[in-house]
């Protein structure tokens, strides 16, 4: 069958091939995954004969989930890139020769990565892995090994800062891999447990200066490729400067729980169910980031631009949040006023078990609160979560008109009910208004336009009358502004009424 597929597309017998490949993937889920991989390839090759490079990508996209670790697929995703985004073609080449066990082709991709090196205009950093240790020796070990595992020798260290750990066996364990691992591993053993800013700051001291920095907990496991896209979100653009995965057990950033099971299974098994869940998912997508304005401190990969401009002091995370809580949530603040957008990967996914208590959880979960509304003078709870009754009723809107709709909201805060919206609908455009120039210059992270100022008298900038819906609440703004923007035959979803026509 490859064999005549292949002479198919030799011979420009397009058609012909197009017509087999039908024939083939009524059955591709009989194959085995490295087969069901090689036809994606073929199919790959044969769309990029066709000049059509929206089919090549979403054929490259469907054999790694089959092959996450097919070393062509990421040399075709390579290529594709390399007119588009230099760096991100540059992490694809550098995938495809860690996978790759083809000396002849192995020597192929080096020389293309070599040369891609000398391009004055990439930029890709390698990365320190600062893991902030605690108890934990059995999914730390997971840990550990889930990143020699799926990190490309070469373009990593590991820093571990173990923050005075009680388990028996943790530090003899540490110190084990320290003297025998063949990257660069670094172990700080505290005499007392700092706390979790403090830890990572001392970790953060301790990276390669050159290098980003990748945050992440000892109770967290990557999966295959986790880094990888979340390195490509990094370098998406200039102006990134943090991105995270999605995760079974992250704050904002949580699967739904029925994606994986019913009751949450012993931890080896829950790894293996998040596993087989993250090899269907964890693939390119034409769309795969989500603008937030914070990012859950489990997993957090910081560029280091990112890091010299909010942390000149040193201090990558605020030590008056110690011993935990809210120091994310103040790491997103500072990152935003200092321009950086911060994505969500679609495609990434990590294994989070859990806090260990080791910060006592409750307690240590509202003085975080209060300490971040003594610092910055607003509660982050009231910006986090979208207005999800009135996104969704949105969602369902944009996709029976098939994504075209012009959304203006009154209550935009910091942008989470856009994020939320665009996150599903990413070709709908929404403006938001906000009451402080503080509001706005986060949200404009998440909106397609903002202003600021009192919502009933700022002059908008917009033309009357051209929304589809208008996000209101009456009780802040009056019907006849909400009246004033709103198109014939438009919707107002407000806290009194939905769906007012």
């Amino acid at each position: 069958m490859f064999d005549k597929l292949t002479e198919l597309i030799s011979n420009g017998e397009y058609n012909e091939a197009l017509y087999e490949f039908q024939e083939e993937f009524f059955h591709i889920d009989e194959r085995t995954p490295d087969e069901a991989a090689k036809l994606c390839i073929l199919e790959a090759s044969l769309w990029e004969v066709l000049s059509d490079s929206q089919a090549e990508f979403d054929a490259i996209a469907r054999g790694l989930s089959y092959n996450p670790g097919d070393y062509e697929l990421f040399y075709m995703l390579g290529l594709y890139y390399l007119n588009l985004n230099i760096d991100q073609a540059y992490l694809c080449m550098e995938m495809a020769a860690f996978y790759c066990d083809d000396e002849a082709d192995r020597e192929v991709i080096l020389d293309t990565l070599s040369d891609l090196k000398c391009t004055p205009s990439v930029r890709v950093r390698n990365t320190s892995i600062m893991i902030l240790s605690y108890n934990d020796l059995e999914i730390m070990k997971d840990c550990i090994k889930s990143v020699e595992d799926f990190c490309p020798t070469g373009t990593y260290e590991i820093v571990v800062v173990d923050n005075a750990s009680t388990q028996e066996g943790v530090r003899e364990y540490l110190r084990e891999k320290r003297d025998s691992a063949d990257y660069p591993f670094i172990l700080i053993e505290n005499e007392e447990n700092v706390g979790f800013p403090k830890g990572c700051n001392i970790g953060a001291a301790a990276c390669n200066k050159d290098n980003d920095i990748f945050f992440l907990n000892n109770d967290a496991v990557l999966m295959q490729n986790s880094l990888f896209f979340l390195r490509m979100g990094l370098y998406d653009s200039r102006d990134v400067g943090a991105c995270s995965a999605f995760s079974n057990s992250a704050s904002l950033q949580e699967i739904d729980a029925n994606d994986l099971w019913d009751e949450r299974p012993p931890y080896k098994e829950a790894v293996e169910i998040f596993r087989k869940y993250a090899r269907k998912n964890g693939v390119p997508k034409h769309l795969p980031y989500i603008k937030r304005f914070r990012l859950t401190g489990f997993a957090l990969l910081l560029s280091r631009d990112a890091v010299g401009s909010i942390a000149a002091d040193g201090q990558v995370f605020d030590e008056a949040f110690s011993p935990a809580y809210f120091e994310d949530d103040d790491l997103g603040i500072r990152l935003a006023r200092a321009g950086f957008n911060q994505y969500l990967c679609k495609n990434s996914f990590i294994y989070h078990n859990g806090g260990n208590g080791s910060f006592g959880a409750s307690k240590g979960m509202e003085e975080g609160r209060q300490r971040f509304i003594d610092k910055w003078g607003f509660d982050i709870w009231g910006y986090s979560l979208p207005w999800f009754e009135a996104a969704d009723a949105v969602i369902e809107l944009a996709k029976e008109r098939k994504g075209y709709l012009k959304v203006l909201d009154f209550t935009c805060g910091f942008g989470a009910t856009a994020s939320y919206i665009k996150s599903q609908c990413p070709g709908v455009f929404v403006a938001g208004v906000c009451r402080t120039s503080f509001e706005a210059g986060i949200a404009r992270y998440m909106t397609d336009d903002v202003v600021y100022g009192e919502l009933n008298t700022v002059r908008l900038p917009w033309k009357s009358h051209s929304f589809d819906v208008v996000l209101a609440e009456t009780l802040f703004v009056n019907k006849a502004r909400i009246g004033e923007m709103l198109r014939e035959g438009g919707i107002h979803i407000g806290n009194d009424q939905e769906d007012e026509k």
